[in-house]
């Protein structure tokens, strides 16, 4: 009986201590995966060609490194302390430079961080690997070595055959709940990488739908011009009368629809504009 319960307590302690160690390992690789993101962004903004894709992308770079951040404290890397802090010190400036050259500056020093960042994580979660291949090694020897010590008689051989029969069971049960693990890391970082490229996709087509809609709103409100200086030559007051603007709107409104339906607006805009225009012209032709 006492032998039972010795070789259980070490059994119990050897799955508590395999779950710590692999929770630290967790933590580390998805604190890598949040700093590759934090890399693919800053990268974005050193070569953006646009000022405003430039300061967007710095701060993408900054949201995914601050989780990273978060993560590292969990799995105890401490040597990626550092460089964390660096990198989101050169992006934060990068994120509202003076201009475009100074953001470039600070996105190329933040780039050189999170390089080294990248190197001290490579070597925490290779450390992090190798320490739960030895502590389980080691756990299951020293079980190993008190059950031998603990069964002096034949007598007990089924025990200690039924104890490492355990043992097996419960590594199995390890390999499967590590590869469960390995899977859901997977998805998630498939979720994030598409969420972030729609969210990108979006801001890009928000931009284009902004200078869609200055440039029209513009447009128009020089052919209104033009209109009013042809029904003034022309004396036609009908005319003058339906040309009262009512072409801006704001910039909000464009959230709630895509550049396809920004450009249907501006079109029927300027359909129903010109028809007013045209109908007062022709009710002055007449009289």
């Amino acid at each position: 009986m006492n032998l039972r319960i010795h070789a259980m307590k070490n059994a119990t302690l050897f799955l508590l201590l395999i779950l710590s160690v692999n929770f630290s390992i967790a933590q580390c690789s998805s604190a890598y995966s949040q700093a590759t993101y934090a890399l693919a962004h800053t990268k974005k903004s050193l070569n953006a060609d646009n000022f405003d894709h430039q300061m967007y992308y710095a701060g993408r770079a900054i949201d995914a490194l601050e989780k990273a951040k978060t993560l590292v404290e969990s799995c105890g890397c401490d040597d990626a302390i550092n460089p964390i802090l660096d990198g989101l010190d050169n992006l934060k400036q990068a994120e509202e430079p003076a201009d475009w050259e100074a953001g470039r500056f600070y996105a190329k020093h933040g780039y050189e961080y999170l390089q080294e960042l990248m190197t001290k994580l490579d070597i925490c979660t290779t450390s992090a690997a190798s320490v739960s291949y030895e502590t389980n090694t080691s756990t299951v020897s020293s079980t190993e070595t008190s059950i031998v010590e603990s069964t002096p008689t034949e007598a007990n051989s089924s025990t200690q055959n039924s104890l490492l029969s355990q043992q097996q069971q419960l590594e199995a049960e390890k390999q499967r709940l590590m590869e469960q693990q390995r899977l859901l890391e997977e998805k998630i970082a498939k979720q994030q990488q598409l969420a972030e490229q729609a969210r990108v996709n979006r801001q890009l087509e928000l931009e284009k739908q902004l200078r869609l809609k200055h440039q029209a709103e513009q447009a128009l409100f020089d052919l209104e011009e033009n209109y009013k200086s042809l029904a003034q030559a022309l004396g036609c007051q009908d005319a003058l009368n339906v040309l009262n603007g009512g072409y801006a709107r704001e910039d909000s409104a464009l959230n709630n629809e895509t550049l396809a339906q920004t450009k249907a607006y501006y079109l029927n805009l300027t359909t129903q504009t010109e028809q007013k225009v045209l109908g007062a012209l022709n009710k002055c032709a007449g009289k």
